[in-house]
C-alpha cells in the first residue's frame, strides 16, 4: 500500500511540474516584442503596405530573434 502511495505521488509531482515555459524577463520581452512585430507585419503585407524590401528585412529580423530562443534553449553562447 505505501509503495502505491508512493508512486502515485511521485507521478503527480512529475506532472505539476509541467506548466508551460518558464523564461527569463528579458526572453520574456522580447517574446512579446517580437509576438507583436510578426503581427503587425503580416497585417502591413497582406495590405500590399510593405515593400518587398521591408518585408524581406521584417521576415530577417523575426529569423534571427527564433534563432536567440534556439540558442538559449540549446546553450549556444550568443
Amino acid at each position: 500500500m505505501m509503495k502505491k502511495l508512493l508512486c502515485l505521488v511521485l507521478v503527480l509531482a512529475l506532472f505539476s511540474g509541467c506548466s508551460g515555459v518558464w523564461m527569463n524577463a528579458t526572453y520574456s520581452a522580447l517574446l512579446d516584442r517580437t509576438a507583436a512585430l510578426s503581427s503587425e507585419t503580416a497585417t502591413q503585407a497582406e495590405a500590399g503596405k510593405m515593400a518587398p524590401d521591408e518585408m524581406k528585412a521584417a521576415l530577417r529580423s523575426q529569423a534571427n530573434v527564433w534563432l536567440q530562443f534556439r540558442n538559449a534553449r540549446d546553450g549556444v553562447a550568443k
